[in-house]
């Protein structure tokens, strides 16, 4: 009876319903003491023993409607930046690995042999670019002369022919391929007749012609119509005896006579330095 009054009208109904019973019940008595109207005027003892024990829960009632989903929210406020963190340790060092074994030394190769050193050369003739010749260094060349038979004259009378060919005057140019660093005097430049002897200044031969140092010697190989002809050298660009820096001029002057002429060789060395 206790748990059904409880479970249907609760604990404010039974107390409800108990102050209605004591109305009723004890009217008489109530109407010479006083009406409770309030669970406060009951004893809290009584008031304890009134309460009736909790009830089964009932049953689950069915899901109600979604409601609306509710505005969104503002957005919260950005965060502090943490503080960093202190640095950890170092960590240690790890132990070194042991060193690889060494290899093997090859063995060493054979030494190979030394090649032959080859023969010198022989030492080049001087020949100094826009230089001049060399002390004690010797030039040579050829020279040649002649009158042609047939020779016309342009005189009237032939006695006139005969002494203009018999009375000639040749220049024949000496070129050396090396300028002299100074002229030779003329005491030093020789003209050496048909099968003349050797000296000293002039040791050479038409065939093989040498010159002393300081000297120029001209050399005859073959004269024929030259019957009184006296030779004189004298130096290119002037009118003294001797040879100049870049050549001489071989002079013949006397009586030829047409078909004579005369060829040789010429040798000119450079002064040694003192």
């Amino acid at each position: 009876m206790r748990s059904f009054m409880r479970n249907r009208f609760g604990v404010p109904g039974v107390i409800a319903i108990a102050a209605l019973v004591f109305a009723m019940v004890g009217g008489a008595w109530a109407a010479k003491k006083y009406i409770i109207t309030s669970t406060a005027q009951i004893k809290p003892s009584v008031l304890k023993q009134l309460k009736g024990q909790a009830g089964k829960p009932g049953a689950t009632g069915a899901a109600g409607p979604a409601g609306p989903a509710g505005p969104a929210g503002p957005a919260g406020a950005a965060g502090l930046n943490g503080e960093d963190g202190a640095q950890g340790q170092k960590g240690a060092t790890g132990a070194q690995g042991p060193a690889g074994a060494g290899g093997a030394t090859g063995p060493t190769g054979t030494t190979g042999t030394t090649g032959a050193t080859g023969p010198i050369g022989p030492t080049g003739s001087p020949w100094p670019v826009d230089g001049t010749l060399p002390s004690g260094a010797t030039l040579t060349g050829a020279w040649a002369s002649g009158l042609l038979p047939g020779v016309t004259c342009t005189v009237e009378s032939e006695e006139e022919c005969t002494a203009a060919v018999s009375s000639s005057l040749n220049f024949l140019p000496i070129s050396f391929p090396i300028p002299l660093e100074k002229p030779i005097e003329g005491a030093n430049a020789h003209f050496m007749k048909e099968a003349a002897a050797p000296t000293t200044d002039c040791p050479g031969s038409a065939a093989d012609p040498k010159a002393a140092p300081g000297h120029l010697c001209v050399y005859t190989t073959v004269e024929e119509g030259f019957s009184e002809v006296t030779p004189l050298i004298g130096e290119a660009g002037d009118f003294g005896l001797g040879a100049s820096p870049s050549g001489a001029v071989i002079i013949l002057s006397g009586s030829m006579k047409a078909g004579s002429n005369a060829y040789g060789t010429w040798a000119v060395t450079a002064p040694t330095s003192p």
